[in-house]
């Protein structure tokens, strides 16, 4: 596996089997997916993971998928911090993605508009300097993820200055 060949493996469309994820292998791929740069080491994020009986408060508000892992964030006060806050957890997320990847686990990030209604936060446990980042619908594949053709990506442009 080289990470100029995963784009089709990294797709965040399909559907998941039914085969439960075992909560264990969440716990490693954070253990080491946590290793994205962040001024000060703040570590900004907290995790809630729902499976089987938790993921029915889900229900409605997310695709169907055998694991949810939301993803929390600290709301910091100081405009510069809660971006580079902000940028560090989307980091750990695409670590998440490339680390689940590796293990054939599908990963689907999605922000839908519930995750900034604070009813529905508090519901999940969301404290209140915090916010959801995105949440990530996590399931094996049903079926070869590559299989399935994707929309060519357009060739990639830069200025020079």
């Amino acid at each position: 596996m080289t990470l100029s060949n995963l784009g089709p493996e990294l797709r965040s469309s399909g559907s998941f089997s039914g085969q439960p994820v075992p909560r264990q292998l969440v716990l490693e791929l954070l253990n080491d997916a946590v290793w994205a740069p962040n001024d000060g080491l703040r570590e900004p994020w907290r995790f809630i993971y729902a499976d089987n009986g938790g993921s029915a408060r889900l229900s409605g508000l997310q695709e169907p998928a055998p694991a949810y892992l939301i993803v929390v964030m600290k709301e910091e006060s100081d405009p510069y911090k809660r971006d580079e806050d902000f940028a560090a957890v989307c980091c750990l997320m695409q670590n998440f993605q490339l680390l689940a990847c590796e293990r054939k686990l599908g990963v689907r990030r999605t922000m839908k508009d519930w995750i900034y209604d604070r009813k529905q936060m508090n519901v999940f446990g969301v404290q209140d300097k915090e916010r959801i980042t995105a949440v990530l619908e996590i399931g094996f594949w049903d079926g070869d993820p590559g299989a399935t053709p994707s929309a060519k990506v357009a060739e990639v442009k830069f200025e020079l200055l």
